[in-house]
């Protein structure tokens, strides 16, 4: 299964703890890219910056894919009346941090009794 990480390259190291899971991490910089990518993905990662493109977030949204957004910008991030994103990570979030969340936020999607996104947003606001 595919994660189609946004805007910034992911670092090897987190392809690489990802890729022991079972997961393939999708670099996409532009609309095209993320349309065509999509349709193969359990999650997207987004930065901050790419939140501007709301076409990237209907596109994850129409597919039901759960979104992570890592940002400088939490607080800003958690006051928006309607989040965009799942979960929001703050910079600087390590690989071991940003992987362990994806696959729990992709686990809770798989799983619809989980409550775990609501869990990490929780523990992230506090």
């Amino acid at each position: 299964m595919d994660i189609l990480y946004f805007g910034a390259r992911p670092r090897p190291s987190l392809t690489r703890m990802l890729s022991k899971d079972g997961y393939r991490i999708l670099h996409a910089s532009y609309k095209r890219g993320v349309l065509t990518s999509v349709a193969t993905c359990a999650a997207i990662v987004l930065h901050w910056k790419s939140l501007r493109d709301q076409q990237v977030i209907a596109d994850a949204r129409a597919a039901g894919l759960p979104i992570m957004v890592i940002t400088a910008n939490l607080v800003e991030a958690y006051s928006v009346a309607d989040p965009l994103a799942d979960l929001y990570l703050e910079k600087p979030a390590s690989d071991e941090d940003v992987a362990a969340l994806l696959l729990d936020i992709i686990s809770a999607e798989q799983d619809p009794g989980a409550d775990a996104v609501n869990h990490w947003r929780m523990e992230l606001a506090a």
